[in-house]
């Protein structure tokens, strides 16, 4: 950020124009491989390095000239470095960045430790190649670093050796207080570029460090607030597909309790969904009236204990929704006209109410709030509304198989008093018809037992204490007695369990049985009267002659009624008294 802002001071642009213009600054700069970001930092080590060593060469120069008296050897290492260097500048502009780093290190400690060799004291070319090994490390890696120390080491070794056996060498360099600092400071010069460059891309890296941290922090607030919201949108994904199986599972078990039904759908709805409060209104017979039919709040059972109910299309958002036809959402209810406001529910701040549409028919309204403002989604909205055609379909069902059920119950009584009916008639015409069953054979029998007219007058099984043996059981035809069945076990034994359920049986299919018969015998005799008439009304239809006719009606009509005697008779305008005609 700095950097930039330095060299956004028009000053230094024009100048940095001006060295664009002439070719320096391509010449000076650090070449960039895109790509390669290794191979661009260590390039940007190496220029820096390779301008302190023609800066150390052009002030080694000038400090021989002036501090050192063999300035011949001196000129020839500085020419030395000042060649390799120039060789290293030209394979870094050439992209070839490890040779050149290469170069110019081994001639940098050939120099060093040349000097130091050919010097009284060596200790400042010490220092020197230690310098050595770090931009070593810098450049080509820990592992050069590690081989610039150990050939120092060794090769200072050896000639501390050399030197402790009395091996006399040539002094060329005597180090005086200004040698010493003229070659700390060109060992600095040449530290000092790289060491720079890579403290700035130190600072650089963390730099960006620091904000691939800020922006991974920044993606990891916004992941998770993804996260959240996926999973606030699942939860409520899964509270509508749990309200729905609820909704569907209570339709399947309560076919015809409404009010059951209406009571499992507004708990589902408020549990699945963490609204406060829900209600069902129906409309009544005459549509005038929305009357609340089952609700989840405490405040909502108050009002269905007191029979609450609101005028259709006149009070609140539920009355304008049974007119309407149409979904009515409060979001802020104290920003809606028509909100009814209820002191059962007090803490409502958003409603919606919705039809229940059944055979496009409004038949009631659905009526959700919430405690929250805002709290109806567009999904929710959608979600309640399949709720509420589901509910309404279900009542309409359930009316439907009401009504179906009542008039299969008006059928089975109609049928039922039919059946009391004919067998009444058919035991009066037949009350001595009685068979009795012994060892002997089966016969008719005649004998009205007093347990025998206890079972039919009281319709159940009827056992005497004083005769263990003996029972008298009815005989029913749809809760009618028509009969009785008296059985008898030898030495008056006692009836089981087992033998009692086997006779019950037997005599419910025996009264199955006879009810069939007497069916069939009813068809039977109806099929013979319709036979009759149509053959009667065929014979008199054989003739158009009236008189003719007249007779056959007399004679044929006679005869299938068994009568003694049958009179066919024309009246005139006024019949003649019977005395006049006798």
């Amino acid at each position: 950020m700095k950097k930039n802002q330095r060299f956004a001071n028009p000053k230094n642009q024009r100048f940095l124009d001006r060295l664009r213009a002439f070719g320096i600054h391509a010449a000076l700069g650090a070449p960039i491989f895109p790509g390669d970001e290794e191979k661009t930092r260590v390039a940007g080590l190496l220029n820096p390095l390779l301008l302190g060593s023609f800066i150390t060469v052009i002030f080694g120069l000038v400090a021989a000239l002036l501090f050192f008296t063999a300035k011949a050897a001196a000129g020839i290492l500085l020419g030395f470095l000042f060649l390799v260097a120039l060789a290293s500048k030209l394979l870094l502009q050439r992209g070839r960045v490890r040779q050149g780093s290469l170069l110019l290190l081994v001639a940098l400690w050939i120099v060093a430790s040349g000097a130091g060799v050919v010097s009284v004291n060596g200790n400042p070319f010490v220092a020197v190649t230690v310098s050595l090994a770090v931009l070593a490390g810098l450049l080509l890696g820990r592992e050069s670093a590690l081989i610039a120390l150990v050939a120092s080491s060794i090769f200072y070794l050896g000639l501390a050796i050399l030197r402790g056996q009395g091996v006399s060498l040539p002094a060329v360099f005597p180090i005086t207080n200004i040698s010493t600092w003229v070659v700390l400071t060109m060992a600095l010069v040449l530290v000092a570029g790289p060491l720079t460059q890579a403290l700035r891309g130190f600072q650089g890296s963390l730099e960006r460090a620091r904000q691939a941290n800020q922006e991974l922090e920044a993606r990891g607030q916004q992941l998770e607030l993804a996260v959240s919201a996926r999973t606030n949108e699942l939860s409520r994904r899964t509270s509508y597909l749990g309200a729905t199986t609820a909704i569907a599972g209570a339709m399947s078990t309560v076919q015809q309790d409404t009010k059951s039904l209406l009571e499992r759908v507004v708990g589902v709805i408020s549990d699945q969904f963490g609204f406060y409060h829900t209600g069902l209104f129906l409309l009544d017979a005459t549509e005038t009236w929305a009357v609340l039919q089952a609700a989840s709040s405490v405040g909502g059972k108050r009002m269905l204990a007191r029979g609450h109910r609101l005028r259709a299309g006149a009070e609140g958002i539920v009355g304008t929704v049974a007119v309407r036809g149409e979904v009515r959402m409060a979001q802020d209810v104290g920003q809606d006209a028509v909100f009814f406001n209820n002191p059962d529910l007090p803490e409502t701040h958003s409603e919606i109410a919705l039809p229940l549409r059944a055979r496009s028919k409004i038949i009631g309204v659905l009526d959700v709030q919430s405690k929250e403002s805002r709290a109806f989604t567009a999904e929710d909205v959608v979600v309640l509304q399949a709720i509420a055609d589901q509910v309404a379909v279900a009542i309409a069902n359930a009316d439907l198989l009401r009504q179906v059920a009542e008039s299969v119950e008006a059928e089975r009584r109609l049928y039922a008093e039919r059946s009391r009916e004919a067998w009444q008639l058919f035991l009066r015409q037949h009350s001595e018809l009685s068979y009795s069953s012994d060892e002997q054979g089966t016969n008719p029998f005649d004998v009205w037992e007093p347990r025998m007219q206890a079972a039919v007058r009281t319709g159940e099984l009827v056992r005497v204490d004083a005769e263990q043996g003996a029972i008298a059981l009815p005989l029913k035809v749809r809760e009618q007695v028509i009969g009785v069945l008296d059985g008898r076990k030898p030495d008056g034994a006692a009836w089981t369990e087992s033998e009692l359920t086997l006779l019950q049986v037997l005599a419910e299919q025996l009264s199955v049985a006879l009810e069939s018969g007497r069916l069939y015998r009813d068809t039977q005799l109806r099929a013979a009267r319709e036979r009759l008439v149509g053959e009667v009304s065929g014979r008199i239809r054989e003739t158009l002659d009236l008189e003719t006719m007249l007779r056959t009606a007399a004679e044929q009509m006679r005869q299938a009624l068994d009568l003694e005697d049958l009179i066919v008779r024309l009246a005139p305008a006024t019949p003649k008294s019977g005395v006049e005609d006798a």
